[in-house]
């Protein structure tokens, strides 16, 4: 097959045939000699344009875990927004899996961690962004059921930090139904923000004696 065009882009070579255009590394590039006018038989060029474009995807990912870690789901969905190959992108997949780059029980664990612990979100939330993120029903709720004893301590603080301005009157009903609406988004459930509201009001009167 003769090469009609060799064109530099800016990850890699556009390898231009009478027949169709190939994606090459600028490593096979020189390797093979490859120029206009030169000739490589199809099947060679066709294997060095799926291995190129496996290189370029599993580099793509790895740039990507370099910044932050990904579950399997949203490192595929970010691959084929830019290859839109499900065979390439589930190869490579296959790769980062293997290799342990892409785990989505220890995601699920440090995202969990992260959401209770850091952003103090309720377990109705922290389920629900879990969810969002791509992962596995079960997996969401074998990891979650580790947090359990801890997923209310914060309830306490966070009541105090978002709503101690607002809550100052316990016959104040409109402003209860506010805050527990408020709670109820940040994922904690009902009779937990209603006992929190209570133990709030009775500090605040305590204090105040």
């Amino acid at each position: 097959m003769k090469i009609l065009e060799v064109n530099r882009k800016k990850t890699f070579y556009e390898i231009v045939t009478e027949f169709a255009v190939y994606e090459l590394d600028g490593e096979f590039v020189r390797t093979y000699h490859i120029d206009s006018g030169s000739d490589i038989e199809q099947e060679i060029l066709e294997e060095l344009h799926n291995k190129s474009r496996f290189r370029r995807a599993y580099r793509r990912a790895c740039y990507l875990l370099d910044a932050r870690e990904y579950s399997y789901a949203l490192m595929y969905r970010k691959l084929m927004q830019t290859y839109d190959d499900r065979e390439l992108c589930k190869k490579v997949m296959e790769q980062l899996v293997q290799c342990g780059a892409v785990n989505d029980k220890r995601y699920a664990e440090r995202l969990a961690e992260y959401l209770i612990q850091g952003k103090h979100y309720g377990i109705f939330r922290v389920r629900q962004e879990m969810l969002r993120k791509g992962l596995d029903k079960r997996l969401v709720e074998q990891t979650l059921s580790n947090f359990e004893d801890s997923a209310e301590d914060y309830i306490s603080e966070v009541l105090a930090k978002k709503y101690g301005r607002i809550l100052t009157d316990p016959d104040d009903y409109h402003t209860r139904e506010k805050v527990i609406a408020g709670m109820s988004r940040l994922g904690y459930p009902f009779e937990s923000i209603k006992n929190a509201i209570e133990d709030y009001f009775y500090q605040l009167e305590n204090e105040e004696e």
